[in-house]
């Protein structure tokens, strides 16, 4: 398992000092990935995009500036990761080398070849070809650390630079490790895995994903969630409602797969408000967001959820709720057939109907309708879901209505979902939720 960006970029904010030391002290992740960048003055700093802009307060590109206004930057966690990270400075790369260099593996990636050669003789000075490992998308740049002595392996990102950086092409540069994006077609990884390659994937944050990946021959796996793709459900999986801390639990994605769309930046994965809140805006697409913290759900059990409604939308039948015992982690989505879901789907919409659907690949059943007080802003509706062997009773007790038993068994899936429903041009509710027990 290698931690994404440090700890793993949905853990804490890219390539800090928290994420380091998180991703130090976390047993889950045994290499720590982290990018390189040249800045003015020739140092070494440690930093994903081509500009400041999307996690400072500053603007313009990284490589303008010298290492003192490197050090100055202030990353500010709180406006594009959500919850309570407080704000820093970010590292300069002797700066992290001197603070986690032999703490455990580490996994560089330099973003030119300038950074490339920077990162050779600054970790060849120091004696860490052993230490440290590095990557590129540069096969030309990879050759240059495999004739320093570094285990190197070359990122392979799309299928129009699978075409050139073949298994073979790799192989005859003397290079035995890729690591291939995990959206790659499964024949194409294959191939690599064929050709005996040692073979990672990386944006591996979903367990059907991994699976499919180590079935393939994969053998590493690099990750915005690293505990949660390993499936510690040990550690974190919760008993009480994670949302009090204010911080992203493991296992907490929305539905999009990618690092850079985090918290307030995107309603991906929606946000936390004070002082035990978390929940997503109201918007015109379906957003339910995967809990993985309560994973792995049993096959029996209790389920109470807090929702209150923020915003109305403005369709009335768009509504908000729980998305239980799937079958896979799969992202969401609220189209009547989906080949990607199962399981069962309880919304309250802002009509006031409470209905209970089994979401099939092939089709989305209605299993019972209860009419109940429609919401208005600010409502706050309690959810009740008693899954049994033999069936599910649902209820809404925060009013005077009847609960139902619907005698359904065809899913007892392990994940968690909450959000709402909608589509375009049929506005949902803004939602939150807290007090989610089972």
């Amino acid at each position: 398992m290698i931690a994404h960006r440090g700890s793993g970029a949905f853990l804490a904010p890219e390539n800090t000092t928290a994420a380091f030391d998180r991703g130090v002290a976390d047993p889950d992740s045994h290499m720590l990935e982290f990018d390189v960048q040249v800045l003015k003055d020739g140092a070494g700093a440690v930093w994903h995009d081509p500009t400041v802009d999307r996690i400072s307060t500053s603007t313009g590109p990284v490589t303008d500036l010298d290492s003192a206004a490197f050090k100055k930057l202030v990353i500010d966690p709180r406006s594009w990761f959500g919850g309570t990270a407080a704000d820093t400075h970010p590292l300069l790369l002797n700066e992290l080398l001197d603070r986690y260099a032999g703490l455990k593996p580490l996994l560089a990636h330099p973003k030119d070849t300038a950074a490339m050669r920077l990162t050779i003789d600054t970790l060849t000075r120091r004696g860490l070809q052993n230490t440290v490992q590095v990557q590129t998308f540069s096969r030309s740049d990879a050759v240059l650390a495999r004739r320093a002595g570094f285990t190197v392996q070359v990122i392979v990102g799309n299928a129009q630079q699978a075409a050139i950086d073949t298994p073979e092409a790799i192989k005859a540069d003397g290079i035995d490790r890729v690591s291939l994006w995990q959206g790659l077609p499964d024949s194409t990884i294959k191939q690599y895995v064929t050709a005996g390659l040692v073979v990672t994937c990386y944006d591996v944050n979903r367990h059907y994903r991994r699976d499919q990946l180590y079935a393939l021959g994969v053998r590493g796996i690099d990750s915005d969630d690293p505990t949660y793709a390993r499936g510690d459900h040990a550690r974190y999986r919760r008993a009480g409602d994670p949302f009090a801390t204010q911080n992203w639990w493991y296992g907490h994605l929305g539905q999009v797969q990618a690092a850079n769309r985090l918290a307030a930046a995107h309603p991906d994965r929606g946000s936390f408000t004070a002082p035990d809140w978390w929940g997503v805006p109201r918007g015109s697409y379906p957003m339910f967001v995967r809990q993985g913290w309560a994973s792995p759900v049993p096959k029996t059990y209790e389920l109470r959820v807090w929702m209150k409604f923020t915003a109305l939308g403005a369709d009335k039948t768009r509504g908000g709720g729980v998305y239980f015992s799937a079958d896979r982690d799969h992202a969401f989505t609220d189209a009547a057939a989906d080949p990607h879901n199962a399981g069962y789907n309880l919304i309250l919409r802002q009509n006031g109907q409470l209905q209970l659907y089994r979401k099939e690949p092939s089709r989305t059943v209605l299993l019972k309708s209860i009419n109940t007080k429609a919401p208005v802003t600010g409502t706050l509706a309690k959810l009740q879901i008693k899954v049994t062997g033999t069936g599910i009773y649902i209820r809404r007790y925060d009013v005077t209505s009847p609960g139902a038993t619907v005698n359904d068994a065809k899913y007892r899936g392990p994940y968690l979902y909450l959000g709402r429903s909608a589509y375009a041009g049929q506005q949902g509710p803004g939602l939150t939720f807290k007090a989610v027990y089972k």
